[in-house]
């Protein structure tokens, strides 16, 4: 079981990294899926599990050329369970995404106290990816394709360390709604030359 933690820079942030309103992040990330408890720890930006998938989820995504529109969903997990059991989206996309993104959904509302989720899953993403922070309490990102988002080190995209999530990792994003900034975060874009990420998953929480 691999364990890695990240601690902020030992030092004070300067006026100018204060003014950006994102001080370094501190995450944690595990193989395995007890991590996800520390998100209770108020010292805590961003849990990541590292999760190991079976090679059956790997080759049935892997083998998928399909290219439906992006789903953008909004409801209770009860409702996007039912919707994703459609026989329109279940033509559209592999069983594999959708039984996950069902389960991460009962996931994320343990988490959040059963709040609505507002639910985004593309099958491709544009090449002008941004760095952004979680708009609401909590994100989910998951990435199904040939690699998953990306996460900077800094407030500053420029000058950090930008770290890319494993394929079938999962990152949970503390947001503003509770008092964190999280941390900077970007889906992952398609690759000049032509290569395709893959699908990506992305959770957010719905307070309003």
């Amino acid at each position: 079981m691999l364990f890695m933690e990240s601690w902020p820079a030992a030092k004070v942030d300067t006026p100018e990294d204060a003014a950006l309103g994102c001080p370094t992040p501190h995450v944690v990330a595990c193989s395995h899926a007890a991590v996800v408890m520390d998100l209770q720890r108020p010292d805590v930006d961003m849990v990541v599990w590292g999760r190991r998938v079976p090679a059956a989820w790997e080759k049935s995504v892997t083998g998928w050329s399909g290219s439906p529109s992006p789903l953008t969903l909004t409801g209770m997990p009860s409702e996007i369970a039912d919707y994703l059991a459609t026989p329109a989206v279940l033509q559209d996309w592999p069983p594999v995404i959708l039984t996950d993104v069902v389960d991460l959904s009962s996931l994320f509302a343990a988490l959040t106290g059963g709040i609505r989720q507002h639910i985004r899953l593309m099958a491709s993403l544009s090449s002008d990816a941004i760095f952004e922070l979680p708009p609401d309490a909590l994100r989910l990102i998951c990435g199904y394709g040939r690699t998953g988002a990306e996460w900077c080190s800094n407030q500053d995209p420029k000058s950090g360390i930008v770290s890319t999530l494993s394929p079938f990792a999962v990152a949970f994003i503390k947001g503003a709604a509770e008092g964190e900034p999280g941390c900077l975060h970007r889906l992952p874009a398609s690759d000049p030359n032509g290569a395709i990420p893959g699908p990506i998953l992305v959770m957010d929480t719905v307070s309003r």
